[in-house]
Order: structure tokens, then sequence, then C-alpha cells
């Protein structure tokens, strides 16, 4: 069974691992806005959603290598847009993915954080896109 939750202090080096080992890069050290899906007590995913004044930005949406293919990201984004209550943006290289969750492809607005910031400048940037799921839509 599926559970998921906020991340706790007590997750951080777990958390750390699984972004590593999947390459998602992520500038803050610690789990304050990240939710982990949790499989048979161990953590089968991440992801963070930041709170901005004006949005929540969605990033390091990961599952581990075993988990995969077997609605853990489903599960896990649908528990945290399931309580948005702005708009939420990210950036990805899989936009077919995102789609599914009614996200849109945008041109990033000047306040969104910059792929610089988060690390992702380099991650196939030609691929890359921003994208927004439009609360009030």
């Amino acid at each position: 069974m599926l559970k998921i939750r906020k991340a706790q202090k007590k997750d951080a080096e777990k958390i750390l691992t699984i972004l590593n080992s999947l390459d998602l890069y992520h500038p803050v050290r610690i789990p304050d806005d990240f939710w982990v899906a949790l499989k048979d007590g161990k953590i089968a995913g991440v992801s963070c959603l930041t709170d901005y004044k004006e949005f929540y930005f969605l990033s390091s949406v990961g599952v581990v290598e075993g988990q995969r293919h077997n609605g853990t990201a489903r599960a896990l984004l649908e528990k945290i847009l399931g309580g948005a209550k702005k708009d939420v943006y990210l950036y990805t290289i899989i936009p077919e993915f995102f789609r599914i969750f009614g996200f849109e492809i945008v041109d990033a607005p000047k306040n969104l954080p910059s792929r610089n910031s988060l690390g992702c400048d380099e991650c196939h940037a030609s691929n890359c896109v921003c994208m927004v799921k439009n609360v009030h839509k």
C-alpha cells in the first residue's frame, strides 16, 4: 500500500540519495518543501512543491528504480496537486506526462525561478519546457 506525506527531517538523507541517483539536483538541502511516497515503509518517490507568493513551483519529481510504472508518481502528484490553491508551474523534458495532470506548455513568466537557479540549465535545455496547471480553469 502506498502512503503519501510531507517529508520529515529524518527523510533528508534518503531524499538526497534518491535525487542524486535520478540526477535531479535540488538546491534546497532540507526537506521542508518535499513530499514522499512510501511503500512498505520505504521512500519510493519524491517531489518538491515550493510555495511562492503568487504560485507554486513543482520540481524534483522522481520515483526510485523498481517502483516505476505502478502509479507511484501519479499518486504523489494527485495528492500534491489536489490541495493547490494557486497555479502550479514546472520545467520539464517530459511534457506528455504532466499533460495527464492538466498542465499546459507556456512561456515562463519573469517571476518564475530561473532554470539556472534550479541547476537544470544544462539538462536537455533544448527539450525543456515551462508548463502550468491553472487551478481556476
